[in-house]
C-alpha cells in the first residue's frame, strides 16, 4: 500500500487511513492479549507511561508498542525548536491527534461562536486576555508522527534535563522530606515513628488519610514506603468508591510503581510479579461471566483500565517533581516554547514523506467522521 505522500486516488488515501486505524487497535489489542497471557510486561508498561504523562494512555500504548525503549518524544518541530535535528532517514512513531474546535463567548446569555482563521484579532486578544469564556470539542482524530530523543542529535548531557533520571540515593533523605510536605498539602499527613519492626513498613489510614512511616527504614525504603502510602490516599481507597478488591489493590500497585520510577526509585523483579498478579486478578474479574464479544471489546479498550492511575499520576507527579527541582534535587528541565506533544505538526520529507496533492473535501470529511468514530474511545488528554 502507497505512503501517506505517495497517493494517486481517493481510494488509495481512503485505505491508507483504515489501515493506520486498524494497525492501532492491533497494537492496543496485542498488548491486552500479551498482558493476559503473561502479566509480567505489565509492571515495564507502567515504568514506561511514568516518562509520557502529557499522552493519552492509548498514545502511550501505541508508543511503547513501537518502540519500548523510548525515553522522551516529542514532533520533528518541537526538536528543532529545543535545538535539535531528528537524524535523516529516521523512521517516527505514530500516533493520533486530537483535533479540537474552539467556541467562545462574552455573556452566558450569548450564543456560543466558533474560533475561525477569520475570526478578528481583537477577539483574539480577548481570549489570550481572558476576559471571554471558551471551550473546546473534539471533531475528529487524525495520525501524528514523534521521534524519540535518541533519534536526534541530542547530546548525552542534556538527557537528565529531557528524560528526568529521578534522584540520586544519596538526596532520597531530603526528597522525602519534600514529598512529606506535599502529602501534607495534599490532606494526607505524614508522621514518621518507630514501628519496632522493619517488617512493617508503614501504612495509610483511610479513617484520617493519616500516613504513618518506620522511622528503622533506610532514606530509599522510606522514599518508597511514602510514595505507595500516598497512592492509597490519591485513590481514595478509604470512601465508598464502589471499587473490588482486586481493582483497588491493582490502582494502588501501579500508581505507586509509577510515581517511584519518576523519583528514580528501583522496582525490583519481586515488585513486578507482585503487579502482575494483581493485574491479572483485576482482569480475570472483569471478564467473569461476560461473553466471548464482550471479553474481546475489553481487550481493545485496555486502555480504560489504565485511564484512572494515569490521570492521578498526571496531576501529582508534575508538581511533585517541580518542588524537587525548586529544593535544586533535580535538574532544571530545559525550557522551551515547544507545543503540546499531540499537537499535530508536519513531518519534513526527508523524514516521512507528506501528501502532494490536497485531499478532495467531501472525502476528507468522511474518513474524519470514521477516524472519530474509531477511536472514539481515546482519551482526550494531552
Amino acid at each position: 500500500m502507497p505512503g501517506y505522500g505517495k497517493y494517486r486516488s481517493p481510494e488509495e488515501k481512503e485505505e491508507f487511513v483504515k489501515q493506520l486505524g486498524a494497525d492501532a487497535k492491533q497494537r492496543v489489542i496485542d498488548l491486552a492479549e500479551n498482558w493476559e497471557a503473561d502479566a509480567k510486561d505489565v509492571a515495564e508498561f507502567l515504568i514506561f507511561s511514568s516518562r509520557f504523562p502529557d499522552y493519552s494512555v492509548r498514545n502511550q500504548m501505541l508508543i511503547y508498542k513501537q518502540n519500548p525503549y523510548a525515553m522522551f518524544t516529542a514532533g520533528y518541530n518541537q526538536f528543532e525548536k529545543m535545538g535539535y535535528t531528528v537524524q535523516k532517514g529516521e523512521k517516527g512513531m505514530r500516533i493520533w491527534v486530537p483535533h479540537n474546535i474552539t467556541y467562545y463567548r462574552g455573556k452566558e446569555s450569548e450564543p456560543w461562536k466558533r474560533l475561525t482563521k477569520s475570526t478578528p484579532k481583537a477577539v483574539r486578544d480577548m481570549i489570550k486576555a481572558g476576559m471571554l469564556e471558551t471551550r473546546e470539542e473534539l471533531q475528529f482524530y487524525r495520525y501524528g508522527v514523534v521521534f524519540d530523543i535518541a533519534q536526534t542529535n541530542c547530546p548525552a548531557e542534556d538527557y537528565p534535563k529531557l528524560v528526568g533520571l529521578g534522584c540520586a540515593d544519596e538526596l532520597h533523605a531530603a526528597a522525602f522530606d519534600i514529598i512529606s510536605e506535599y502529602s501534607n498539602r495534599c490532606g494526607m499527613p505524614v508522621r514518621t515513628i518507630d514501628l519496632k519492626s522493619v517488617a512493617l513498613r508503614g501504612y495509610y489510614e483511610s479513617e484520617t488519610c493519616n500516613i504513618t512511616i518506620n522511622s528503622r527504614l533506610a532514606d530509599t525504603q522510606r522514599l518508597s514506603t511514602l510514595l505507595h502510602e500516598m497512592a492509597h490516599g490519591m485513590l481514595q481507597h478509604g470512601m465508598d468508591t464502589g471499587k473490588s478488591r482486586a481493582q483497588r489493590e491493582f490502582e494502588t500497585d501501579a500508581l505507586s510503581v509509577m510515581l517511584e520510577s519518576a523519583m528514580g526509585l528501583p522496582i525490583t523483579d519481586t515488585r513486578k510479579e507482585h503487579m502482575s498478579v494483581e493485574y491479572k486478578n483485576y482482569i480475570t474479574e472483569l471478564k467473569t461471566g461476560k461473553t466471548d464479544e464482550e471479553k474481546a471489546e475489553i481487550n481493545e479498550q485496555i486502555d480504560k483500565v489504565f485511564k484512572p492511575i494515569g490521570d492521578l499520576y498526571k496531576r501529582h507527579a508534575p508538581q511533585i517533581l517541580a518542588a524537587l527541582r525548586l529544593s535544586g534535587i533535580q535538574p532544571q528541565p530545559i525550557k522551551t516554547a515547544q507545543a503540546a506533544p499531540e499537537q499535530e505538526e508536519k513531518t519534513p520529507e526527508h523524514i516521512m514523506d507528506k501528501p502532494k496533492r490536497k485531499m478532495n473535501r467531501s472525502l476528507e470529511r468522511e474518513m474524519n467522521v470514521e477516524r472519530s468514530e474509531f477511536f472514539g474511545n481515546i482519551e482526550r488528554s494531552g
